[in-house]
């Protein structure tokens, strides 16, 4: 922690800008207590961490104030809360609320609303989606708005478009932050970078564009990404092509399981080479995450279930779309039939019926982008 008080009874706020001198003669001269037990805490002036306040031993209070907190979450919410206090938002650092039992990162007040308080979290560790909703009802009790910050990935080091892997806990704070775009913060370079544009490839993969703004340069409200052009849907359409190729590709050389793999036999019972499938069969759509398999495996599925029941595509809806997703054995929810009934439609929109028919790649890429802009 990086707040503590005095004997007499007065905030006090470490900040690993002062010299060592002065952090040296605090610690001799002074001594400084829990904010929630009152407990005597240690002043820790190490190599290995920034200053920060620990307790003696186990306490209580332990879970409000994470003792062994990282270097990354002390030096992140130390920058963010100058960032704020720079922009005169009268931030205060680590603050318990009591009536919630919760103790946010920072608290500050938006300017000319007094009401309106804004509670930031630097996430760091993992945390479990049911933690995360928690706090978040506990904040909107006390009509505080939650902002959720997370680490930067350790494998996101530059901006560009480009394939990156986000694991279960990154991918949760799109379900309760910014569903089109993630914000995390690198306090190793200062840079808040942002993983936005984001299209599913298979597993934790994802194709995206990331961009960075340092902390000298970053306002409130905070920077939100722009929509992508069209050009730079291409660079995302080529990368995705290339995935999708080399997914095949590892699929024919490398799975034994012959007819029971869906992709295989799809392929098999339509007389279709999988190194030669229409464009058509393996796009990206939103919420395409929630069937947990790549486009191709369950787009090139459902051409197959229509074949073998011998029904036509106009007829892929309501109860038969359930009907599929329990043939593929896939995830039979809300979210994944309305991913099926959306490219349904996307292939009636295009006249296409049959998986032996083809469409021009212009108007494809069109279509497709004009769908992603929508999401």
């Amino acid at each position: 922690m990086l707040v503590a008080y005095t004997e007499k009874n007065e905030p006090f706020v470490l900040n690993s800008s002062m010299p060592q001198t002065t952090l040296y003669q605090l610690r001799k001269s002074k001594k400084f207590y829990c904010p929630l037990c009152k407990q005597q805490l240690l002043f820790k002036i190490g190599s290995l961490k920034i200053p920060h306040f620990a307790h003696y031993s186990k306490s209580s209070c332990e879970a409000q104030f994470s003792d062994r907190e990282s270097e990354m979450h002390l030096k992140g919410k130390e920058q963010l809360y100058s960032l704020f206090n720079a922009l005169k938002l009268e931030a205060q650092l680590e603050p318990y609320l009591p009536s919630i039992q919760q103790r946010p990162d920072i608290l500050f007040k938006l300017k000319g609303n007094d009401d309106q308080r804004i509670a930031v979290e630097f996430q760091c560790s993992p945390i479990s989606l049911e933690k995360l909703l928690e706090r978040n009802n506990g904040y909107k009790r006390e009509g505080i708005s939650p902002i959720w910050i997370p680490s930067t990935p350790n494998k996101i080091v530059k901006k560009g478009i480009q394939r990156i892997s986000l694991n279960k806990n990154y991918q949760q704070f799109r379900e309760v932050t910014h569903p089109s775009y993630i914000m995390t913060y690198n306090p190793a370079v200062r840079q808040f970078f942002y993983i936005s544009n984001l299209i599913y490839l298979h597993g934790n993969s994802f194709i995206s564009k990331v961009q960075t703004i340092s902390l000298t340069n970053q306002k409130f409200p905070f920077y939100i990404p722009k929509p992508i052009t069209k050009n730079e849907f291409e660079q995302f359409w080529l990368i995705y092509q290339q995935v999708k190729h080399n997914y095949l590709q590892a699929r024919v050389l490398f799975r034994r399981s012959g007819v029971n793999d869906i992709l295989l036999r799809s392929a098999y019972e339509l007389r279709m080479n999988l190194h030669s499938l229409p464009k058509y069969i393996g796009i990206p759509l939103k919420g395409s995450e929630e069937l947990k398999v790549f486009s191709v495996d369950w787009q090139l599925a459902l051409f197959y279930f229509i074949h073998t029941n011998k029904i036509e595509l106009c007829h892929m809806k309501g109860q038969t779309i359930y009907y599929f997703l329990k043939w593929a054995r896939m995830p039979e929810t809300k979210i994944a039939y309305e991913v099926v009934s959306n490219y349904c439609t996307f292939l009636e929109k295009t006249s296409i019926q049959h998986s032996y028919q083809s469409i021009q790649d212009d108007k494809l890429l069109a279509i497709l982008y004009n769908q992603f802009l929508a999401m």
